[in-house]
């Protein structure tokens, strides 16, 4: 690439040399043609002046060899019926004064009393061979410019593509988790360095993606056998405020946990899955235990609502929404389910009639609990629906609680 730029800058300037040349000795032949003209048109006025005041063809034929044009054979006098000097045109065939164009110039003729002269202005001044090499320069100057301009193209070319293809490669890593794409080898020195340093980071993409997920594995096993330990020794501390207050947090603590190593992507390939189905599969558990604690529920869900997310993530997403239903609200509330499609859009609204939420731009936050929680339901929730390019928002439901609508981005058909 360094090598065609300067290729392109000596074009360039090679260019500019031959313009700026040639146009110079075009300047200074205009310029030469009217210091001609100008000499000539004085070398006629001073042979009038004599032809005026005597017809002595000697006297004139003197006159004529003191002057620049009459020494170069381009000026005369007709005088009594006879030409003195060097003529062009045949005596009395132009009346004077006149400009008769005549083959390599043109002939300037005047009156001198009852005598005519004339002069023989060239077309094109002495050494106009100039002229030649200006045309030369030029061609050669335009001849550079194009080499440089197709030089570009077919280098510049092979650059653009390979770039387009890297960008695309790019864009495909955060698409794709599992299997990101390795970069395609390439030609162009600069850019076979931009691919190297994207393969590098693919690798390291790849691998952090590797060690998330093992971490998130054993994260599981860890966790789970010191909060079964916990769990039952809390189930040995009796009854009392406190010692309840303590079995609901464990209680709690396991269902977060559970939802975070769930929010963990373990699927290979695009993640795909049919929201309508998975929150059908999911309310069999959800609804079965509403009906147990004397909850009513509803569900509506429109099928296919395919979105870009796995169905254990989503799954992961909706246990975290009715597991706040039943944990946040009042014994026996009422709460809906709704899945909807609309302009290549998802919407799963989760509708309760607790007590609502009292500043949702908290409740959002990860960490942030305005009940007592961990605070890691509805920014689970936010993390899966961004994921899509879709939103969230935390809303007042008809029936007197929360509203939660997740706004997913329907995923597109694979052909």
């Amino acid at each position: 690439m360094q090598r065609l730029v300067v290729r392109l800058i000596l074009a360039t300037v090679a260019a500019a040399v031959a313009a700026v040349t040639a146009t110079a000795l075009v300047v200074h032949l205009l310029d030469e043609r009217d210091r001609l003209r100008t000499a000539s048109e004085t070398d006629l006025a001073a042979l009038v002046s004599l032809a005026e005041v005597t017809s002595d063809r000697e006297a004139l034929l003197r006159g004529i060899a003191r002057t620049p044009a009459g020494r170069e054979g381009r000026l005369a006098v007709h005088v009594d019926g006879t030409t003195v000097g060097s003529s062009q045109l045949a005596p009395r065939a132009v009346i004077p004064p006149a400009e008769v164009p005549f083959e390599g110039g043109t002939v300037v003729v005047r009156a001198a009393g009852a005598a005519t002269v004339e002069v023989f202005v060239p077309g094109l001044a002495p050494g106009s061979a100039e002229l030649g090499l200006a045309a030369l320069l030029l061609g050669v100057g335009a001849l550079a410019a194009a080499a440089g301009a197709v030089l570009a193209a077919r280098r510049v070319r092979p650059v653009v593509a390979e770039l387009a293809e890297l960008a695309a490669g790019t864009e495909a890593i955060g698409h794709d988790d599992d299997h990101p794409p390795a970069p395609r080898p390439t030609a162009v020195p600069e850019t076979a360095a931009i691919a190297t340093a994207l393969a590098s980071l693919t690798a390291r993409f790849a691998e952090a993606r590797s060690r998330e997920r093992k971490l998130a594995a054993d994260l599981s096993h860890r966790l789970r056998t010191p909060l079964t330990a916990l769990a039952l020794d809390a189930g040995g501390i009796g009854d009392g405020p406190a010692a309840e207050r303590v079995r609901q947090t464990v209680a709690s603590l396991e269902n977060d946990v559970d939802a975070l190593i769930r929010a963990t992507p373990t699927t290979d390939g695009p993640a795909r899955c049919d929201v309508a189905e998975v929150v059908r599969r999911r309310m069999a558990f959800w609804s079965a235990l509403a009906q147990h604690g004397g909850r009513p529920c509803t569900l509506v869900a429109e099928p296919p609502a395919v979105i870009a997310l796995s169905a254990d993530d989503l799954a992961a997403v909706v246990d975290a929404l009715l597991g706040n239903v039943f944990r946040y609200t009042p014994a026996g509330a009422p709460f809906a389910v709704t899945v909807v499609r609309h302009a290549g859009w998802v919407s799963l609204v989760v509708d309760d009639a607790g007590l609502g939420v009292s500043d949702p731009a908290a409740a959002l936050s990860r960490g942030v609990s305005m009940g007592g929680g961990t605070g890691l339901g509805l920014p689970i929730a936010r993390d899966a629906v961004e994921a899509t390019g879709g939103t969230i928002h935390v809303e007042r439901a008809a029936l007197g609680g929360a509203r939660i609508r997740l706004r997913f981005a329907e995923a597109r058909s694979s052909t």
